[in-house]
């Protein structure tokens, strides 16, 4: 027969991208130097776009450092995503370096090859 609990239990959630993490009872003991380390990474994370700064300048703004990271990532050839888009390759080349700007349109076709929200794109 169990004991009636003083306290509720403890239970601590992280998202790392789509998939978190749950873990329950965690004694009180070890709560604070988790806190203590998720605040010191807190404190000396930097914003993404800080980052990548050079990479956003270099690539000729963030829409299109988005669609060519994007891209990479999925292991995608600009002919390969041009054909899933439906344009010529070279509009694709004219995204990613900044000489062409992805609209709404575009960025909702991108959202649905990539799997995310379209707003990233824009």
């Amino acid at each position: 027969m169990s004991a009636p609990m003083k306290t509720r239990p403890t239970e601590i959630q992280i998202k790392a991208g789509e998939k978190v993490f749950r873990f329950t009872d965690v004694p009180t003991s070890k709560l604070k130097p988790i806190l203590v380390s998720l605040k010191a990474y807190s404190d000396e994370a930097l914003p993404w776009r800080e980052i990548a700064g050079d990479r956003i300048k270099a690539a000729g703004g963030e829409s299109a450092h988005m669609v060519k990271t994007s891209r990479e990532m999925l292991g995608l050839t600009q002919t390969e995503l041009a054909k899933r888009l439906g344009m010529p390759q070279a509009n694709v080349s004219q995204i990613e370096t900044g000489r062409r700007s992805v609209g709404k349109a575009l960025a909702k076709k991108l959202a649905k090859i990539f799997e995310v929200d379209y707003r990233v794109f824009l």
